[in-house]
């Protein structure tokens, strides 16, 4: 994969190669998916969980509840290639890129938001978020403030920081997010449906509670009197009272219950 040659290659490149793997062996995360793949609930759940863990992540050909890379000695190991890379064999560097092997594969998200077409990015695990939401921007022609989010396996929603990347949150594998788009002063808040699954929603602080019913009907829930909302523990009442006098705040999660 490194060279598209399977009978000649050049040994000192694929040398290399492999040194600045192990030198740089906190950015792995290698997986196969031919005898495995993310069909099946269970194994994605788990293939989902072992890619979380702390590089390196090397999973199993054939077991992808064996993670290679969580022995002992990588530290040590990571050293020694540092050495072996200004040894004289390994100059060669220098005047030739070598076999590019990417750290961990490009990551599929889908990019879904109100009103418009699902996105389809193939991004790199460790390319910056704020570059993505430039590139999301660009495509939809949006001009606030873009918010993504993902959901967790527990079902909980959580914000992607611009500031991080998607293997900071241990996502090396395809997933879906939400782009929200919100204008000062507005927040984004979470209603957890009864499905389990949240969804966000941009409204402003000094809305009432009876505003984002009606945000969560428009959007497909069910009607405005057939909802409960419930935040930590305590129904939400359709008074006049803010968001803001609620004390609740931006990514809060309320609790959608469908009134029976």
């Amino acid at each position: 994969m490194g060279t598209d040659k399977s009978e000649n290659f050049s040994l000192d490149e694929g040398l290399i190669a492999v040194m600045e793997l192990l030198r740089d062996y906190k950015d792995v995360c290698i997986y196969w998916t031919k005898y495995y793949n993310f069909q099946n609930e269970v194994v994605k759940n788990t293939i989902k969980q072992q890619l979380k863990n702390p590089r390196p992540v090397i999973l199993d050909p054939a077991d992808p509840t064996n993670n290679l890379g969580r022995r002992r000695g990588w530290d040590l190991l990571s050293q020694e290639a540092g050495n072996c890379l200004w040894q004289v064999c390994c100059f060669k560097r220098f005047s030739s890129p070598g076999w590019q092997v990417q750290r961990a594969r490009d990551v599929q998200v889908t990019v879904k938001q109100r009103g418009g077409k699902a996105l389809s990015l193939c991004v790199d695990p460790y390319r910056a978020i704020w570059k993505m939401k430039a590139e999301i921007k660009e495509a939809s022609v949006l001009q606030g403030q873009l918010r993504l989010s993902f959901l967790e396996t527990d079902g909980n929603r959580q914000l992607l920081s611009s500031q991080k990347t998607l293997a900071d949150y241990g996502i090396f594998s395809k997933v879906t997010v939400w782009a929200l788009e919100t204008f000062p002063p507005q927040i984004q808040v979470y209603v957890k449906e009864p499905s389990g699954q949240s969804r966000p929603y941009a409204i402003d602080p000094d809305d009432t509670v009876s505003g984002l019913k009606m945000l969560i009907e428009q959007d497909g829930g069910p009607g405005v009197k057939d909802q409960i909302l419930k935040f930590q523990g305590r129904e939400l009442k359709n008074r006049r009272s803010s968001l803001a006098d609620l004390k609740i705040k931006d990514c809060d999660t309320i609790i959608l219950i469908r009134r029976s």
